[in-house]
């Protein structure tokens, strides 16, 4: 881990790194830890009247080389977590028994980089596949809810109840036909009835696991319930539902749609965070829902994209107060979607 150093925000150079986010007097993200600072940013923490922040003292040679060393290390461990938890999925849905520190082997792994909330949001951004998508769903639902955990500050012990829920909420996908899983079609009633038994299955099979916790037994049920009892399988919400089941449906819900799918093309993170705000805060949990996304958006700057004019553009700020319509730099100039609303975000690049 690099050395961190507390200085005047004025006398920061472009291209530190943030060391520990950086939070208004009104509780507001920011920026979260181990962005890179550009003139806009740097601006808005003056704006924001943030005396100090504390950045990792390393030059911008550095900062380049360990953000490269940091992303290799995280798609490597993603990687072989993928292997890993096939293998433990597959095992499950033939009967097989699975010891629970097979499963803590993992959940271990994932818990280790915690900290670097910016790299595993770039690393999940940037690996999303259509392919083994029961596999890599499961790894980056359980990811987004350790993140997310950690944003609710829960303690220690409920963060890796809820990496155990992401890890297995969809182990009973096993159990139904791959024609239906991977139908481009819309599914007809019948199909859907199917898909809708997959918590009852993955229920089923991780309930006499010896050391799963309850609550991550209610979570892998519960995934698909809903606030407002608009959910299945039970019809359940509001407080018949755990904080853990509550995390899991919104990081379930936020990585489905921003995953590419047989039957349909992603959301980029952006259209996803419009959808939630527009559909979403009657079905997930307010609390939740909000500490997720105004976290998880400032994870963005920096990232690369793709624009309605066929421009490519950079996220170098993303206001908290509107999520949906983060600042772009193409060319060296600055435009404000939130004013700009001719341009559009249509891919992350």
């Amino acid at each position: 881990m690099m050395e961190k150093v507390c200085i005047l925000t004025k006398e920061c150079k472009l291209g530190e790194i943030i060391g520990q986010k950086v939070v208004s007097k009104y509780g507001a993200t920011v920026v979260v830890e181990n962005t890179t600072i550009n003139s806009y940013i740097k601006n808005k923490l003056i704006a924001f009247e943030i005396e100090y922040i504390w950045i990792y003292g390393v030059g911008k040679d550095e900062s380049i080389k360990y953000k490269d060393i940091a992303f290799k290390q995280l798609r490597e461990r993603y990687n072989k977590t993928v292997l890993e938890i096939k293998e433990i999925l597959t095992d499950l849905s033939k009967g097989k028994k699975v010891s629970i520190e097979k499963i803590n082997l993992i959940s271990n792994s994932l818990y280790e980089p915690i900290d670097n909330e910016y790299y595993i949001v770039q690393c999940l951004s940037q690996l999303k596949s259509v392919d083994d998508y029961t596999f890599t769903h499961s790894i980056n639902v359980s990811m987004y809810a350790m993140l997310l955990g950690k944003w609710l500050m829960l303690p220690q012990s409920k963060i890796v109840y809820l990496i155990h829920s992401g890890l297995l909420h969809d182990v009973g996908k096993t159990k139904i036909s791959n024609l239906i899983l991977n139908k481009k079609e819309k599914l007809d009633v019948e199909d859907f009835e199917q898909i809708k038994k997959h918590p009852l299955y993955s229920f089923d099979i991780i309930k006499d696991i010896d050391g799963v916790s309850q609550e991550t037994k209610e979570a892998v049920l519960m995934h698909h319930e809903r606030e407002d009892k608009s959910g299945y399988p039970a019809g359940v919400g509001g407080t018949e539902m755990s904080i853990c089941s509550k995390v899991i449906a919104i990081t379930n819900f936020y990585d489905s749609i921003t995953s590419e799918r047989a039957y349909r093309k992603r959301l980029n993170p952006f259209e996803a965070f419009e959808m939630i705000q527009g559909q979403g805060f009657n079905k997930f949990d307010i609390h939740i829902v909000n500490t997720f996304l105004s976290n998880i958006a400032t994870c963005y700057i920096g990232s690369k994209v793709l624009l309605n004019t066929s421009q490519t553009g950079e996220i170098v700020y993303v206001p908290p107060q509107v999520i949906t319509k983060p600042i772009i730099s193409i060319d060296s100039e600055y435009f404000d979607l939130s004013k700009d609303t001719n341009l559009k975000i249509v891919k992350m690049l």
